[in-house]
């Protein structure tokens, strides 16, 4: 067993380290108080603020009401608008992490992308070492980049990381006077593999962050897509063009909230930064995610975030927070069964599609493609047979025949180093399931034409 970290500034920028705690956060008590003079604020008087009640109606018929008061408080800065939302949030991580460390906590954000910058800025000094998976979040890996990460790629196979390729990194690095400044992965439906971690996984990798001392930077975007319960003994996870799935997922329960296991969850050294959105779970357009971890992490993100983003829009925090207490932890769960039901359906129907127009019988058996069917996020990894295109060339076919996809050298850490291209496209499935077969069709045409002349 590990001792808890005691030394978090070893892991922190000197950005982070000559950043002053917030001084203003000392008078926010204040001005919260109703029998406190304030004269301290520099905001427009509450009566110039333009709105004064907002109505919003759900597609399930009810409505989210925000009275005068919330809504005056919606139009002031994060900290007097973020009450609901973040008692709400602190309820769900419990009920869903059961934290083990004593000193956890959370912090809004303005979006995960914004979260992802905050922890770069927080972290990463010129010339870091960071792992990462060898394909992961395109804009992830350029803010990483921007900060002057070193990127050094890891494996991945069906159930995510491969633990023996991280411990083996890690040995090296340290042959060589190394250590890494932090692990950034994406978990769950893996952007843009689509692969997802099983418990045995998580303990392995966390066990290895503590014996070399690495902190985790936990991208968990996709966790509430699961299409289908982890470990529930789903067979089609290898579905490719070479055959259709032994069990119907149809037949498999939604996850709902039985969500499993997440580093956090796994957290008692107090190494984890676990970034969530809002935008995958309900919409990106309320700009809104949270980061929990150990509480020097946290603090440290709020003095970045301060001189920053302010973390996040006080009108949708309000919103949320107002939405999330009506629902209850019953709507919440119905909203995401509703939105993993949709995934499901899609993936499914893009999977026959491509099938029908990517696999052997139609494309023959030396150029078909090979995938495997995701069990969460909304990505098919679709590995080609042959590429000889470049990435301009792949783009001009792409609308040569009308069809767009995302070229996987976007979402390499190694970018294009080694010269080689790269065999994979991202395929997502959040179109209408009638679009898939014309889609697959056109997709096929441009495959034909990746091996040679147009």
């Amino acid at each position: 067993m590990t001792a808890a970290v005691s030394d978090y500034h070893s892991w922190f920028s000197r950005r982070a380290l000559s950043m002053p705690p917030n001084p203003f956060g000392q008078l926010v008590p204040l001005m919260r108080d109703p029998e406190m003079k304030v004269l301290c604020q520099g905001v427009p008087p509450d009566s110039c603020f333009p709105l004064l009640s907002m109505t919003c109606k759900l597609h399930d018929g009810s409505e989210v009401v925000l009275s005068e008061a919330d809504t005056r408080l919606a139009q002031r800065y994060p900290p007097f608008a973020c009450g609901p939302l973040r008692e709400w949030l602190l309820r769900h991580v419990q009920q869903l992490h059961s934290p083990p460390l004593a000193e956890w906590d959370i912090t809004i954000a303005a979006g995960s992308m914004s979260s992802v910058d905050l922890v770069c800025a927080m972290l990463v000094d010129p010339g870091d070492v960071v792992l990462i998976e060898e394909y992961s979040f395109l804009a992830g890996i350029d803010a990483l980049r921007s900060y002057g990460a070193q990127l050094h790629p890891l494996p991945v196979d069906a159930e995510g990381l491969r633990p023996d390729a991280l411990e083996r990194a890690c040995t090296e690095l340290a042959q060589r006077g190394l250590r890494p400044k932090m692990l950034y992965t994406v978990p769950v439906g893996q952007n843009p593999t689509g692969t997802s971690m099983t418990s045995q996984r998580y303990a392995q990798i966390y066990d290895i962050a503590c014996r070399f001392n690495i902190l985790i930077v936990e991208d968990d975007a996709y966790f509430y897509q699961q299409h289908v319960q982890r470990g529930a003994g789903c067979s089609d996870s290898s579905t490719s063009a070479a055959g259709s799935p032994a069990t119907s997922r149809e037949e498999m329960p939604l996850p709902g909230m039985s969500l499993g296991p997440s580093f956090l969850s796994l957290d008692s050294d107090g190494r984890v930064l676990r970034l969530d959105s809002f935008s995958k779970t309900l919409a990106p357009g309320f700009r809104l995610g949270w980061a929990t971890g150990a509480k020097p992490l946290i603090d440290r993100y709020n003095m970045l975030a301060y001189a920053s983003s302010q973390n996040g829009c006080s009108l949708s925090m309000m919103l949320l927070g107002k939405m999330l207490e009506a629902w209850g932890d019953a709507g919440f769960e119905a909203h995401l069964r509703k939105l993993q039901s949709a995934l499901r359906s899609r993936c499914d129907a893009l999977v026959a599609a491509a099938e029908a127009h990517l696999g052997p019988a139609a494309l023959g058996p030396g150029a078909a493609a090979s995938w495997q069917r995701p069990q969460a996020g909304m990505f098919l990894w679709c590995r080609l047979a042959n590429r000889q295109k470049t990435t301009e060339e792949l783009v001009a076919l792409m609308r040569q025949h009308g069809v767009a996809v995302m070229p996987g050298e976007f979402c390499s850490a190694a970018g294009s180093e080694d010269g080689k291209q790269c065999p994979y496209l991202r395929l997502s499935f959040v179109a209408s399931e009638g679009e898939y077969p014309e889609a697959m069709r056109r997709l096929g045409g441009l495959m034909q034409s990746l091996g040679g002349e147009t």
